[in-house]
């Protein structure tokens, strides 16, 4: 899109392949004409990124909504504790949106305690309701936002609430797989609230040892354990049951102390292996 609103075509000059770089969306770039008139624009440069998220593949956010559903597909908490991680580690502010709590009112009151607790904006929304505008404006105004989350948790139905486009392609969870037979396929960014908003396609995985992460970034992702530093008898505790640990003082649930020692214990097998 340029700067003026219009949407126009546009390849990549072969430069970007030397330099082992690849246009993404969210990327603000240098356009020129390309005499082709099936590609009108040539994409000449691209401005130095403030991010880049390897899965979903998006530039430049400065928001991630990390859509969970309270049940139906069941919610990966693993999946939302590494994205939060990732947030945490790109400087990305995460907004936890859980949906479908008209399903069951006491998973989203539990999910949202756990996770408020620890920091985080939770917001709750079901697919009857209304979506809260001063919210919404408060959110996005001026923003790169960027939905992410598992498949089938009405991601691409939030999306086109939120722009007020039709939905597109919105089907049934699979009741065999339980998982959503929806959807988009592909990266979609639409202009809203005078800046872009960004749907990407569900995933069910992501390794955490292979996005680019560092041993001391998961800590990241836990802001209970980040308030007890200093108080651990050793500097480097890293809070897996060293002698001296002020684990008892930090207000962490147990799911989320096991998945921060699990994704720990990955990093550090991963820093041995290949001197990391």
């Amino acid at each position: 899109m340029l700067s003026g609103g219009e949407f126009v075509l546009a390849k990549p000059r072969g430069i970007f392949r030397n330099r082992k770089m690849t246009p993404t969306v969210g990327d603000f770039c240098t356009v020129g004409p390309s005499g082709d008139p099936d590609i009108p624009y040539t994409i000449e440069d691209i401005r130095e990124r403030k991010n880049v998220l390897v899965r979903p593949s998006v530039a430049n956010i400065d928001i991630l909504i990390i859509t969970m559903a309270v049940i139906d597909p069941q919610p990966d908490l693993k999946l939302l504790d590494k994205l939060l991680i990732i947030c945490a580690s790109l400087d990305i502010e995460p907004i936890i949106w859980l949906t479908k709590v008209d399903l069951s009112t006491e998973k989203a009151l539990e999910l949202k305690t756990e996770y408020s607790s620890a920091g985080y904006r939770v917001v709750c929304s079901s697919k009857e309701e209304m979506l809260d505008q001063e919210l919404i404006h408060e959110i996005f105004t001026g923003h790169t936002v960027g939905i992410a989350g598992q498949s089938g948790v009405g991601k691409s139905t939030l999306c086109h609430r939120l722009t007020g486009m039709d939905e597109i392609e919105v089907g049934h969870i699979s009741e065999r797989l339980r998982r959503g037979k929806h959807t988009t396929r592909h990266v979609e960014l639409f202009p809203f609230e005078n800046g872009f908003l960004i749907d990407t396609p569900g995933f069910s995985s992501l390794d955490i040892a292979e996005i680019g992460l560092s041993v001391e970034d998961v800590i990241l992702g836990y802001p209970e354990l980040l308030k007890i530093a200093g108080q651990c008898r050793f500097q480097d505790c890293r809070h897996r049951g060293e002698a001296g640990c002020a684990i008892e003082n930090a207000e962490i649930s147990e799911g989320r102390l096991a998945r921060y020692r699990e994704f720990l214990d990955i990093m550090i097998e991963k820093s041995k292996r290949y001197g990391k």
